[in-house]
């Protein structure tokens, strides 16, 4: 059976804590299929990290079924955020827009959060 990849995209910061839910209930539903996600966080949606605790524990599930969750560094230095403030367990990548077109070329499925 070939393995199912979602690529979640959050472009805005109220769109996040549904990205984390639908990933999680998306791994939650998959049990004895192969899956990958990876939820991309570019444009204003990275000014959730300006504020981050309301989201930390739903994070840390989302991590513990495999989830990648990366943030754009464009987006980082746009917004005036440092680097520092991604979480730990959060990956980033150079260009978000970049990301998403080399991800659904691996075949990940897009969904706007």
């Amino acid at each position: 059976m070939d393995k199912l990849k979602l690529l979640l995209h959050v472009p805005a910061s109220n769109r996040f804590e549904a990205a984390l839910k639908v990933s999680r209930n998306f791994a939650l539903a998959m049990r004895e299929r192969p899956y990958k996600v990876r939820i991309l966080v570019n444009f204003e949606g990275i000014t959730v990290l300006n504020n981050f605790s309301p989201y930390e524990e739903l994070f840390k599930e989302v991590l513990s079924y495999g989830i990648e969750v990366y943030f754009c560094e464009n987006a980082l230095k746009g917004f005036n955020i440092p680097k520092e403030k991604v979480p730990h367990g959060g990956k980033t990548v150079p260009a978000g827009i970049v990301a998403l077109v080399e991800w659904q070329e691996e075949n990940y499925k897009y969904v706007r959060a």
